[in-house]
């Protein structure tokens, strides 16, 4: 805890002592919290440059259940450089990302409740370093995108917009299985060398397929130091998807997607030391659809759901793995920007880990737009046969997710 208050503290004090508001500028009316920087926010934009921050933090306790009664932080500080290399360079449709992170707090699932699925998504250690670093190209009036350089799996395959209004990790935008199944299926903050594309022959329809470099000691790079590895030595992961979005895409309210991968590297047998098998392949499903739309706005509920399929019991962890969920945009009146929601994820463990069998997670949670630039989120989860085992009490997790748009 004192670690989380230390960190909103340094943060708000440095940023409000460089970016001073404006004269009659309050902070409810701001669309970031650091304001519009006297200015250079837009200049910077018109220049080429668009800088974005943006920082999430869960605090959370187990009043019941978990081996030990616990209360802990999870943070995660996000740095991203858009380079527009068009109004830079006279590149057309050609764009720069830059991204970094700041990591730190500590992880409830292991310090009091043994379970697989992370209650907090935000932890992810305590360190910081560079996150992507690529460039994203368009032709043919936008309907093909070819993008090379360091990038998350996860940032464009799997990916579904509904279920990132959720805390806990497993009910999230990309299904859990996949990470703990495949290292080398990476998402925010970590990332790999790889080369993606994506066709789209219609409006409404899309193919994309990807290779990435699966060597997992390439995947995070903290510090200025650090080597930064180009090789695919130790494998590569292929994947490839096809989607359908009648809204154009996903974040317009419904989507259908379809992916299979497949990697190439080493994996070791889960039951038996010493053994190891090259090759490891599964497939996903993930839809989301607007069943109810209020007249008049966006706002209204929304039903979404994935699967993963990894067949080879002998590697995977999870070789069945499914959540879903529901969510109210705009469920109290005059409260368009709230969200409302209520997931589950329910994972199925390899038959070669003696003693284990499943592991689910109910959420319930309520994302509040306080202002533009603040979203304070109340969380519940029931974290039911923690670890598989049977040996762990079934845990109440409650607390609160706090994201902040610097």
């Amino acid at each position: 805890m004192p670690n989380f208050l230390l960190t909103i503290l340094v943060l708000f004090s440095a940023f409000a002592a460089l970016t001073p508001a404006r004269a009659g500028e309050a902070l409810s009316s701001r669309r970031y919290l650091t304001g519009d920087w006297g200015g250079a926010r837009q200049r910077l934009a018109d220049w080429g440059l668009t800088p974005s921050i943006t920082y999430s933090a869960d605090i959370q306790g187990n009043p019941a259940g978990g081996f030990r009664k616990k209360i802990e932080y999870a943070g995660l500080l996000n740095v991203y450089l858009d380079f527009d290399l068009e109004k830079i360079f006279g590149l057309g449709r050609t764009k720069l990302v830059v991204s970094g992170f700041w990591a730190l707090g500590n992880d409830l699932s292991k310090s009091a409740i043994g379970n697989y699925f992370t209650v907090a998504d935000d932890f992810n250690g305590d360190y910081g370093g560079l996150y992507q670093l690529f460039v994203q190209t368009t032709f043919a009036g936008e309907r093909l995108l070819l993008a090379a350089g360091r990038m998350g799996v996860g940032d464009d395959f799997a990916a579904l917009a509904a279920a990132g209004n959720y805390v806990n990790d497993a009910i999230n935008p990309i299904p859990d299985s996949l990470a703990y199944n495949i290292s080398a299926f990476l998402s925010n903050p970590d990332a790999a060398l790889g080369a993606r594309f994506t066709v789209k022959p219609a409006e409404t329809f899309y193919i994309a397929g990807g290779v990435y470099n699966a060597d997992p000691d390439s995947t995070r790079i903290s510090g200025f130091t650090a080597d930064i590895d180009f090789t695919l030595d130790d494998g590569v992961l292929l994947i490839a998807e096809a989607g359908f979005t009648p809204g154009g895409d996903d974040a317009a309210g419904n989507a259908y997607k379809l992916g299979v991968y497949y990697d190439t590297g080493e994996f070791d047998h889960l039951s038996e030391d010493g053994e190891a098998r090259n090759g490891n392949y599964g497939f996903y499903v993930a839809a989301q659809q607007m069943v109810y739309g209020e007249p008049g706005s966006d706002d209204g509920l929304t039903l979404w759901a994935t699967g993963t399929l990894a067949p080879d019991e002998d590697v995977n962890t999870f070789p069945y793995f499914l959540s879903g969920g529901v969510l109210y945009e705009g469920l109290i009146p005059g409260r368009g920007e709230d969200v409302a929601a209520l997931g589950a994820a329910y994972g199925r463990l390899s038959r070669e880990l003696e003693g284990q069998d499943y592991e689910m997670v109910l959420e319930w949670t309520y994302a509040c737009q306080v202002f533009q630039w603040l979203v304070l989120q109340p969380d519940v989860q029931w974290i039911i046969n923690p670890g598989g085992t049977g040996d762990i009490p079934d845990a109440l997790v409650a607390g609160v997710q706090v994201s902040l748009d610097l």
